[in-house]
C-alpha cells in the first residue's frame, strides 16, 4: 500500500512516477499490484479482516496518527498504515499542490448550496464607498462588463450553478456603480455580497443553487443504495429501526442531519431516543483544501463536489479516523503536510477508504459503488466462487506471482471471472485526486 513517505504517486502520469530510493522497478511493480488487489480481495471475501471493536480500532488509529505527526519518521509512518490496515482504511501520500482560498470558498459554497452575507469588513474598501455612498456611484449598464477581466470570477464561473447567474452579477455590479476597470479588484467576499443581494433569503444566506452538491450526492446514493443501506445500518448493534425510517426519508430528499428535519406541520421529528443512534455524514475522499489535486488530473477544482469523490459514513468513529491526521485528539486543526528533506518535496496524506467504498457505516460494513463494480466486471454475489479461485491459484503459482495462469487454462468456465478482477488490479489507477 502506498504508505512510504519516498515514494511520489502522481495521478496524471500513473505507475512510473515513483522517486522510491532503493527499489528496483520489479519491487515498484509487486508494491502496485500489492496495492491494487485490495479491492478485488475484499470484494470477493479474499482478504481477512480485523475483528476488532471499531473503538478499539479507532483509538489505535489516533494514536498511531499523533505518534507519526510528531514524530514525522519513516518507523512512525509504516506503523499508521499498518493499523489503518486492519481497519480497512489507506494511508495515501500525494505530492502537495496548493489550493487558493478562493477555490476552497467557492468550493465550499457549492458543497452547502448557498451563499452568505459577509460582514462589512470582509468587503473591499471601495466596494464598501460604493454601497455607503450612493452619491459616488458611476452609472453603467450590465452590458459594460466582461466577467472573465476579473480571475476570481473565473473560479467562480467553473461551478455550473455560478455560471448560469453571470446576469444577475452583472445587474449587481452596475447596482452599486462598479467600474468595468475595477473587476479585477473583486474578491471572493465581494462576489458574495453581490450575489447576496440578488438571491437573498430571510435567513441570511442566498439560495443560488436549486439543491446544493451535498443533496444531489445524498440522493443518489440512497436512490442507487437503500436497500443495502437499511440492511447495512439496521446490523450495527443498537440501530432503531424508526431512525433508520426518518434518516432514509430525509436522505430521499437531500439532507442527513435529523436533528433539523420536521413534520408536514414543521414540528421538529427528533426523538431523545436517537441521542445514540449513528450519525451519517457526507464525506469527501479528497478533502476541499486539496481540491487543486484535481487540476493536477485534468479536471476542475470543482470537481472536488462529484460523487465519485464521495463516501457516506458514520461520524463517530469512521469519519472522526479519516481526519486524524488533520485533527488533534482535541478536534483542533493541524498541518497534514509533510516535508521530506531527502528529495527536497512536500506531501501530503490522506486517510482513505479503499477504492469503490461508497459508504462506511463501520470499518468492516461497506457499501460498493455499484458504478466501480459494473465498470471493473466484479460481481459481489460471486465472493465466494472467485475467493476460492484465487486460493487454488495463489497455492499452484506463489512464487512468480502470476496467480492466474495455470488456473485460467485450466477452468475456462471460472477463467471470466478471475480475468475480471485480473483486469481491475492491472488497469486501476491512483485517480484519488
Amino acid at each position: 500500500m502506498p504508505y512510504t513517505r519516498s515514494t511520489y504517486l502522481n495521478p496524471d502520469i500513473g505507475d512510473n512516477n515513483m522517486i522510491v530510493p532503493g527499489m528496483d522497478d520489479e519491487q515498484k511493480r509487486q508494491m502496485i499490484s500489492n496495492i491494487r488487489n485490495k479491492t478485488s480481495a475484499l470484494v470477493s471475501g479474499d482478504l481477512e479482516i480485523s475483528k476488532q471493536n471499531d473503538d478499539e480500532l479507532y483509538e489505535q488509529i489516533v494514536t498511531a496518527a499523533n505518534n507519526f505527526v510528531k514524530a514525522n519518521g519513516f518507523k512512525e509512518e509504516q506503523e499508521l498504515a499498518q493499523t489503518l490496515e486492519k481497519a480497512n482504511l489507506y494511508l495515501y501520500c500525494y505530492p502537495y499542490q496548493e489550493t487558493s482560498q478562493d477555490k476552497r470558498d467557492v468550493a465550499r459554497m457549492a458543497f452547502n448550496g448557498y451563499v452568505d452575507r459577509p460582514q462589512e469588513y470582509q468587503i473591499s474598501p471601495f466596494l464598501r464607498d460604493l454601497k455607503n455612498k450612493p452619491q459616488i456611484r458611476v452609472q453603467t449598464t450590465p452590458d459594460d462588463y466582461h466577467l472573465e477581466s476579473s480571475t476570481v470570477w473565473n473560479v467562480f464561473s467553473q461551478v455550473t450553478e455560478f455560471k448560469n447567474i453571470e446576469d444577475k452579477v452583472k445587474k449587481a455590479l452596475a447596482t452599486y456603480g462598479v467600474q468595468p476597470d475595477d473587476l479585477p479588484r473583486l474578491k471572493v467576499k465581494d462576489f458574495c455580497f453581490l450575489i447576496h443581494g440578488q438571491f437573498a433569503g430571510k435567513n441570511g444566506t442566498a439560495k443560488v443553487f436549486e439543491q446544493s452538491y451535498k443533496a444531489k450526492n445524498t440522493i443518489r446514493f440512497i436512490t442507487e443504495n437503500e436497500q443495502e443501506f437499511r440492511k447495512c445500518l439496521l446490523a450495527m448493534e443498537g440501530v432503531r429501526e424508526d431512525y433508520v425510517e426518518a434518516l432514509v426519508a430525509a436522505m430521499k430528499n437531500g439532507r442527513t442531519d435529523l436533528t433539523k428535519e420536521t413534520d408536514s406541520h414543521g414540528k421538529p421529528i427528533w426523538k431523545e431516543e436517537w441521542s445514540n443512534q449513528p450519525v451519517v455524514d457526507v464525506h469527501h475522499v479528497v478533502n476541499i483544501k486539496d481540491a487543486a489535486a484535481k487540476e493536477a488530473d485534468g479536471k476542475s477544482f470543482a470537481d472536488i463536489n462529484a460523487y465519485e469523490n464521495m463516501c457516506f459514513i458514520v461520524r463517530k468513529p469512521q469519519h472522526d479516523a479519516m481526519h486524524a491526521l488533520e485533527n488533534d485528539i482535541n478536534g483542533n486543526y493541524r498541518d497534514d503536510v509533510f516535508y521530506n528533506r531527502k528529495i527536497d518535496k512536500k506531501f501530503i496524506y490522506r486517510i482513505q477508504p479503499p477504492e469503490g467504498v461508497k459508504c462506511m457505516l463501520g470499518f468492516n460494513n461497506v457499501i460498493y459503488d455499484k458504478d466501480y463494480l459494473q465498470k471493473n466486471n466484479i460481481k459481489v454475489e460471486e465472493k465466494n466462487e472467485v475467493k476460492e479461485a484465487i486460493s487454488q491459484e495463489k497455492n499452484n503459482d506463489k512464487k512468480n506471482g502470476n496467480y492466474y495462469k495455470n488456473y485460467r487454462t485450466n477452468n475456462s468456465d471460472k477463467a471470466g471471472k478471475l480475468d475480471a478482477l485480473r483486469k481491475l488490479n492491472k488497469n486501476q489507477n491512483f485517480k484519488r485526486g
